[in-house]
């Protein structure tokens, strides 16, 4: 049972849906869906730390505050000057295509507003069919409050010539719920470059709750990139689910810069041979940050690859956790799969938690994993200032070149530089 303070808080979020229904409802297309997920909310409540995914991340802080869900705001989105992208603005959640520049769109590429394509058959088969709402109770909180989002989809052999660029933007005079919803649907052949950031218009505190489904045709290319750059007085729970068809590439970086407690959920399923997933992650924190990766890469079938690589830098008080999974099912012989996690810990009072791990119940497989966790190389910082480098330029050189290897791995070429400049300001 959940302890008291978690069950007063699950009440809270219960009223304030059984308000949101009563004021706004659902549309008719989602409310079955809403209704299935506000119960499986109820049944399972909040993770505890005896969950052992959230062994080591405690929400009832964040989840016990006074939340207002969020309803219309207006704010203007920034977006990223150095992107040519097609730029989709949802500002608290809600479709915004005065401020979206999709016009020159490519014929069979569609990005809309989900709740005028609710009733298409695209939603209707996909939306909650990945992100898995009986297991993981913020994905069920996001799906029973599910009203609006951004709905992508791209037709068969169709390869987009700049990327989708997903802007959530944050508009709030007090403490605020936001719950984005997306789904991403690439068919057969088809090749897409996704960005996803939010923007935050005031500093009040924030509660995001985001769930992202993408379903990756056979033979299909997806590279996913997330830019999260928090302020400290926001927390943020992103749920990431992958399906992915037969010969299909999935490519996913999430960069993480700061902000009060952020939890990543990663699953992907690569259900069919010769399925190919590169997760890739950076994470810089300070203060009394919390940063928690939590992934799953779960091998149904022969034949595919999957490689982790995750990276983080600790400072202050902060605290970092990587929990990374690999299962390999009976059926998915001549699996390679990979994982590493290195994380540096820059003073006595941050905090790293690693655990790696695979499962395996195939025998013709190449699965490996490791992680290390230190201090910055004391013989490396000597040779820099050696050669005249002062020593705070001399670490600033190394943590760079440490977070680089990351920002380079990531698939849009033109935010380098943005990645740079986040871990530069991070850095000071």
């Amino acid at each position: 049972m959940p302890k008291l303070m978690d069950k007063r808080a699950e009440d809270r979020f219960l009223a304030a849906y059984e308000r949101a229904q009563s004021l706004n409802g659902t549309t008719d297309a989602l409310s079955d869906l809403s209704r299935k997920a506000i119960d499986r909310f109820v049944q399972t409540g909040f993770p505890g730390r005896k969950n052992e995914s959230w062994k080591y991340t405690n929400v009832t802080p964040v989840i016990s505050r006074p939340y207002q869900v969020a309803g219309t705001g207006k704010a203007t989105a920034k977006g990223i000057e150095a992107l040519d992208a097609y730029v989709v603005v949802l500002v608290n959640g809600c479709f915004s295509p005065e401020q979206s520049s999709l016009d020159e769109l490519p014929l069979g590429v569609s990005i809309e507003s989900l709740s005028a394509v609710a009733e298409h058959d695209i939603v209707q088969t996909h939306l909650g069919s990945y992100a898995d709402y009986a297991q993981e109770p913020f994905t069920a909180l996001n799906t029973a409050f599910v009203k609006d989002g951004a709905v992508v989809t791209v037709a068969p052999g169709v390869t987009l010539d700049k990327p989708v660029h997903i802007i959530h933007v944050v508009s709030n005079d007090q403490p605020t719920l936001l719950q984005p919803r997306t789904l991403i649907h690439v068919a057969d052949g088809a090749s897409v470059q996704i960005l996803h950031s939010t923007e935050c218009a005031d500093p009040v505190s924030l509660l995001i709750n985001a769930v992202t489904e993408i379903r990756v045709g056979s033979s299909a290319n997806v590279d996913y990139l997330d830019l999260q750059v928090g302020i400290p007085q926001m927390s943020r729970v992103t749920n990431l689910s992958v399906y992915q068809d037969a010969n299909s590439k999935f490519h996913s970086s999430v960069f993480t810069f700061g902000g009060e407690l952020v939890r990543n959920n990663l699953s992907i399923l690569p259900d069919a041979e010769n399925c190919e997933s590169l997760l890739n992650g950076l994470f810089v924190a300070r203060g009394r940050s919390h940063v928690d990766n939590n992934t799953l890469v779960d091998h149904a079938k022969p034949n595919c690859f999957s490689s982790e690589y995750y990276k983080g830098i600790l400072d202050d008080r902060a605290i970092g956790v990587f929990n990374g999974k690999v299962l390999v099912r009976e059926d998915a012989q001549l699996t390679n799969a990979y994982q590493t996690n290195r994380s540096i810990v820059l003073s006595d009072t941050a905090r790293m938690y690693s655990k790696p791990a695979l499962e395996i119940y195939a025998d013709d497989v190449k699965c490996s994993h490791g992680a290390t966790t230190g201090q910055l190389d004391k013989d490396g910082l000597f040779y820099l200032r050696s050669r005249g480098i002062r020593e705070k330029e001399a670490r600033r050189l190394m943590l760079t070149s440490f977070a680089g290897e990351i920002i380079e791995k990531a698939p849009i070429a033109a935010l380098h530089g943005v990645l740079y400049d986040h871990v530069e300001r991070m850095l000071r």
